[in-house]
Parts: structure tokens; C-alpha cells; sequence
């Protein structure tokens, strides 16, 4: 199983405009794909889900550590799980989607691009045929597709999970479009991207290379840092929005154990017919 997708290997060759994004990516694909061995595990006791507590868990696996791996661009400390490979942004979505949703225990069409392979196969065992990946660049996703151009019928999936995707969309609101158009009424998304409540969307079309992009927005292939302007452009799909802090989703306690830090995710539902069950 690919072990996580971390691009700081390419990074020299993407900032100077040797490695496209289509390559780093399918590189990262195949590479992690072929690799059967995970990564030394951090320093300090690790023990697998079940044994006596360490400092630090992961919830989708169970791994149990004195501390994690360092993880990104930035080499952030004691981020990865030497397990699954989930990172933070992974785990605060599978704490909410087991905590706050159905999802977990009630089977659904649901679409979810650019899959963590942290979660992919277990999201697969609950909801079946229902499920189906989508990605740009990944040959092992069910549906290799543009978010832009979706070939999906209108109202195909009760629910869409898309983490970390938009910000990498030079025009992201054709695929905003995209995600509302194949959520049925009533249907619920969860969307994950850089986000600062503080300030409006930051973009600037004249930033054209991957190292000003780096620079500007903290990654190569990213175009903008969301802001609290984001509904606005999920309401223009027909999409409400509720802005959800981890820190106020979940206690200090929680956030220290599972190695959760100040992210945002959005839960949005799709305007017309009756809401999902939603806790």
C-alpha cells in the first residue's frame, strides 16, 4: 500500500522548473506504489493498536508511539504516522467523519479525490461499489479525471470527501462547480484546503513559477491560501458551508494524543431536498 505522498524528495527539481507537476506526482505514485517497506519508525516506542498507551496514537490505524515522524516540506516534527503515514489534516478528518457522521457505519455513493491511502481501503470495505476514488495523476485511483470535467451524471454521490485538492487548481471554481453538481440535494462533502478565517483569499495570477508559488503559498503547485471568503465561492455551487476549527471540534486532550493541530475543514451540504443524518 502506498505508504503517503511527500514531495520534499523533488522539491530542488520542482523549483527550478525540471520536474513538471503531472511528473513529480506520477512519480510519487509509482514510487510509493512499488515500495513494499515503511519508513523506520520514529525514535522511541512504537507498540501496534491494542498494547499498553504511549504518549502519542494514531486513530486510523491504532499505532501507539513515544512520538511520530517528521513530515513535509517544512520537515515539521513528530507529524507521521510510521504506521499508515497518516498526517494531521488525515487524522482530524477521520476523527470527525467517525464522530460526527454517519459515514462509518452506514454505506453510501461517495467520491473522494486525490484518496489518502491511509484511509482509502478502509473507507472502501464500508461503503463497497459505492466508493470511488478519482485523481488527476494517479494511475491506481478507480477514475484517472479533471476534477474540472467530472464523468460522473448529476446528483451521482450522496457524499464527497476532497482534502487538499482546490489549492492546486489554477481556476478552482469550475471544479467547485464540478463537486456540486455530482453531490446529490441534500448531500454532504467535507473539503479540506489551506484555510486562514483571519483573511480573504489570497491569489495573485502573476505569481507563475513554482518558486514564487512556494514562497508565496507554502507549496510549488499550490495557487492560493483560502480564506473566510471561501462560502461564498461553495455557495456560487449551490453548496452551505459550516467552517469547522479542530480546535473547537475537539478537547486539548484529544488534539495531543492524536498529534492534531489548528486545521479547518468545511462541511457543506448541497441546497434542495432533506439534509443527511448528520450528529
Amino acid at each position: 500500500m502506498p505508504f503517503g505522498l511527500n514531495l520534499k524528495r523533488f522539491l530542488r527539481g520542482v523549483v527550478d522548473d525540471e520536474i513538471t507537476e503531472e511528473e513529480a506526482y506520477r512519480r510519487v505514485y509509482r514510487e510509493d506504489a512499488l515500495c513494499d517497506d515503511l519508513p523506520n519508525a520514529a525514535p522511541g516506542n512504537t507498540s501496534p493498536a491494542g498494547t499498553v498507551a504511549s504518549d502519542i496514537e494514531c486513530p486510523i490505524c491504532g499505532m501507539q508511539a513515544d512520538r511520530f515522524l517528521p513530515f513535509g516540506l517544512d520537515n515539521r516534527p513528530n507529524v507521521q504516522c510510521p504506521s499508515c503515514g497518516s498526517v494531521e489534516r488525515h487524522r482530524i478528518l477521520w476523527l470527525y467523519l467517525a464522530e460526527h457522521t454517519d459515514f462509518m457505519t452506514r454505506p453510501a455513493r461517495v467520491l473522494h479525490t486525490a484518496p489518502e491511502p491511509c484511509m482509502e481501503d478502509r473507507f472502501r470495505d464500508i461503503h463497497g461499489a459505492g466508493y470511488v476514488t478519482i485523481d488527476r495523476f494517479n494511475a491506481f485511483a478507480d477514475v484517472e479525471t479533471d476534477i474540472k470535467t467530472l464523468p460522473f451524471e448529476d446528483g451521482q454521490f450522496d457524499v464527497i470527501l476532497s482534502s487538499h485538492v482546490l489549492e492546486h487548481i489554477r481556476d478552482d471554481r469550475p471544479a467547485i462547480r464540478e463537486l456540486g453538481r455530482v453531490l446529490r440535494p441534500g448531500g454532504w462533502a467535507v473539503i479540506m484546503v489551506p484555510y486562514d478565517p483571519d483573511k480573504p483569499t489570497y491569489e495573485d495570477s502573476s505569481i507563475d513559477t513554482p518558486e514564487g508559488r512556494l514562497e508565496a503559498f507554502g507549496h510549488p503547485f499550490h495557487f492560493r491560501i483560502y480564506g473566510n471568503d471561501m462560502a461564498e465561492r461553495l455557495a456560487e455551487a449551490g453548496l452551505e458551508s459550516e467552517v469547522l476549527a479542530a480546535k473547537d471540534i475537539f478537547d486539548p486532550a484529544v488534539r495531543r494524543r492524536f498529534r492534531l493541530n489548528r486545521n479547518h475543514l468545511l462541511y457543506c451540504r448541497k441546497t434542495g431536498g432533506n439534509p443527511p443524518a448528520n450528529s
